[in-house]
């Protein structure tokens, strides 16, 4: 018989009382499984943390507790005896203070009291001299970690009341390794210096490292609070919201966000697409919005809807930078777009309604025109094109709303007839991104160098794929806040390096091999200092995408080329480092343009390679066998029926298919089910290719995945260990659904 929650509490005291610890932790956890705020497991929890020694992890049950019912006194006194294990005082004295004014009053507080008066009596302003923070600094900056942690602790007993041997301690702890013992020094040292931005951007990445994001954020805003300029600050937030989805509205983060993605070189937007969507579906106007279009209610307060939605900055924000992985937004989007074509006689026009169809045809432009349609919105689309064309011809230009409306639907540089068009200044963004900006492509591509003519023949198939659909498509990208050594970021990233020449490289050759639109060569040029980069593509539209965003965000050491990778020899060139992600799995036969990057590698030198994992991609293989057995071409109308046809299925590899962001833009889509090439690696045949090419393994690039791959390998080396990440993707066949994403080294 299942216990009720007050049976499960009454047993879960009473195995606390006898000291079975196990089974009143499973009985507490029970409770919260069905009753998260229940005040006495919360708190019960936390009694039972703090006597194993584990006051942290006390702290936010204990906080729990008391919020859902603050007139109990133990719950008061528990979380001040935890803040003050923790050794934050001020944050205790400050709870203390609060408990005073509800009428918590007796010996037991009292003790708490003198206990923390003992505790930070001592704390004085003295400062450690100018020598011993030189000879710290010397230490560290040295790699001397050893004796930077020795100084470091000396100080903070000579010095307790002094941030600087605290953060010191924090830094060689966390470059050590040893993040769960940076913890209580990087607490202390905001609670000596709580206006100090440093000491919360130190705690929130402690947190970061230690999974615990929530705690992560807060400290990361409180920084942001006293420093809002801080660069790294933001840049650390941004790397935590990558692909986080939020299960309780966070008021803070929306226009966090946005002061994000306004920075443009911070974050690409898509990575934190899912966390700001999640923050959005918390607002009250978007979830009414969506129960309305949900219950047919979307046309009778059409103009009211729109307008409560263009007031929401940061959906306007992920609407014009970044693709809306979502199906509820896309369906409510699709709808919207739809009513104003079909109502726009009775739609009263202002900034408002402007400012959302700006934001609407931005998204529609960057998937590519995904939205399926219905006959009757063709039919007024074509109606609302010949009133367009009608009025030019008699001399009279369209009205700013007409082209919105006109652009959701298609590109407005595919029109003939858009130069005799004067573009309104409230439409700006839509002339360039539509207009100018295509434009400036057509002219990049007529001067595109070239390697030599392509002949292969599944090469000139994959070059016809992405002329016709660039990929991605993207408006902001993440650049690092500067650039760095070859030897600083393979220690950052932890790779083992066979041979530690290619750390002099004082200037290093770099070649990209299928760059795409330009992301991952402009990230490169800004990460490698001092670097000269060589981006090369089979598609000319790719490459003009490419170059014209290189040339926006001022990136001056990238070479593009038009070029096969199987023709590289022709270049007569060697690189210090190669990266080729996502590209040799297209090829006819991956080992062949494998090999050719290999000779084109300086002996020791590094690559970096993206393949797809066989295990991970299981469901899309599936799909795609359905694909070729049924005859679907990749044609745009024919992609976008089977994409109908995957969102009205049941079937559990089809419902996995729209957690993919590629299932959100045409090109990608394509990319995704209908490539011409496609190969697919385990982790053992990565292990035979490295063996016959001369390469040794290096490491993984995937923080997350790493990190959980090291919690269940706990020996330093496991990371290294291509049998053991073989049995860890068999145990976790979904964790390289993006790429295996790793650098080997050439063997000398």
């Amino acid at each position: 018989m299942e216990l009720t929650v007050d049976q499960a509490l009454e047993q879960g005291v009473a195995a606390h009382k006898e000291g079975k610890l196990e089974e009143a932790e499973r009985l507490y956890r029970a409770i919260l499984q069905s009753q998260p705020l229940h005040p006495d497991a919360n708190h019960n929890l936390g009694v039972l943390a703090v006597s194993v020694n584990k006051a942290d992890a006390a702290l936010p049950l204990f906080k729990t507790a008391l919020k859902a019912n603050p007139k109990i006194e133990r719950f008061w006194l528990s979380y001040i005896d935890a803040l003050i294990k923790e050794g934050q005082f001020g944050n205790a004295k400050r709870l203390l203070k609060q408990g005073k004014k509800q009428g918590l009053k007796g010996g037991k507080l009292t003790a708490l009291e003198s206990t923390l008066s003992s505790k930070t009596k001592n704390v004085n302003s003295a400062s450690p001299s100018q020598q011993q923070v030189s000879k710290l600094l010397e230490y560290y900056q040295a790699g001397r970690y050893f004796d930077a942690e020795k100084l470091a602790i000396s100080l903070t007993e000579k010095f307790p009341g002094h941030k600087f041997g605290w953060k010191a301690l924090v830094a060689v702890l966390q470059q050590t390794g040893r993040i769960s013992e940076s913890l209580v020094a990087a607490r202390r040292s905001v609670e000596l210096d709580p206006q100090d931005a440093e000491s919360h951007n130190n705690l929130g990445n402690t947190f970061k490292e230690l999974g615990r994001l929530e705690y992560s954020i807060e400290a990361y805003i409180q920084a942001l609070k006293i420093n809002p300029d801080l660069a790294e600050i933001y840049s650390n937030m941004a790397a935590i919201l990558t692909d986080v989805e939020f299960r309780k509205p966070m008021p803070d983060l929306p226009e966090l966000i946005c002061k994000i993605l306004a920075k443009k070189t911070l974050v690409r937007p898509s990575d934190i697409a899912k966390a700001g969507i999640s923050l959005l579906k918390f607002d009250p106007v978007i979830k009414g919005t969506i129960r309305k279009n949900s219950a047919g209610e979307l046309v009778q307060s059409l103009q009211e809807i729109i307008v409560g939605l263009s007031n929401i900055p940061l959906l306007l924000k992920l609407m014009e930078t970044s693709l809306i992985p979502d199906l509820e937004l896309e369906f409510l989007f699709k709808d919207i777009r739809s009513a104003i074509l079909l109502n726009s006689s009775s739609i009263k026009n202002n900034t408002e309604i402007l400012r959302f169809q700006i934001a609407l045809s931005s998204q529609c432009f960057a998937n590519e025109y995904l939205y399926d349609q219905t006959d009757f919105e063709i039919g007024a689309f074509e109606e609302l094109e010949n009133l367009i064309v009608n009025k030019l011809t008699a001399g009279k230009q369209p009205t700013s709303a007409e082209l919105a409306c006109l652009s959701s639907y298609k590109a407005l540089h595919e029109y003939a007839w858009i130069k005799l068009v004067t573009i309104p200044m409230e439409l700006q963004e839509l002339e360039r991104r539509q207009i100018i900006e295509p434009e400036e492509e057509k002219q990049l591509r007529s001067k595109m160098p070239m390697l030599q003519e392509i002949n292969d023949n599944v090469s000139r198939k994959v070059r016809k794929q992405y002329e016709k659909n660039p990929y991605p498509r993207w408006v902001n990208t993440v650049l690092p806040l500067g650039s760095k050594s070859i030897a600083l970021i393979t220690k950052e990233i932890k790779l083992r390096i066979n041979n530690p020449d290619i750390n002099k490289a004082i200037n290093p050759q770099i070649l990209i091999a299928g760059c795409g639109t330009g992301q991952n060569s402009i990230g490169t040029a800004a990460r490698f200092k001092d670097c000269d980069v060589l981006a090369i593509d089979l598609s000319l539209s790719s490459l003009a995408y490419a170059k014209r965003k290189t040339e926006e965000l001022g990136i001056t050491n990238i070479e593009y080329m038009h070029a096969d990778i199987l023709d590289l020899g022709a270049l007569n060139r060697q690189f210090d480092i190669i990266e080729s992600i996502g590209v040799l799995h297209h090829m006819d036969d991956p080992i062949t343009g494998w090999r050719v990057l290999t000779d084109c590698l300086k002996p020791g030198g590094l690559m970096k390679i993206g393949l797809y994992s066989e295990l991970a991609r299981q469901h899309i293989v599936k799909i795609r066998e359905e694909i070729e057995l049924s005859n679907i071409d990749s044609s745009d109308d024919a992609m976008k029926s089977l994409r109908n046809q995957i969102l009205c299925s049941e079937g559990e590899r089809q419902k996995l298919m729209t957690s993919f962001q590629d299932f959100y833009s045409l090109s990608m889509f394509r990319d995704l089910l209908f490539h011409v090439q496609e190969h697919r690696f385990t982790i053992p045949k990565i292990k035979d290719c490295l063996a016959q090419l001369g390469l040794i393994f290096c490491g993984f690039e995937a923080d997350k995945i790493v990190q959980k791959f090291k919690s269940e390998y706990l020996s330093q080396n496991a990371v290294y260990d291509l049998d053991k990440w073989d049995a860890f993707e068999k145990e976790n066949p979904k964790e390289f659904s993006g790429m295996y994403n790793f650098w080997c080294q050439k063997i000398v």
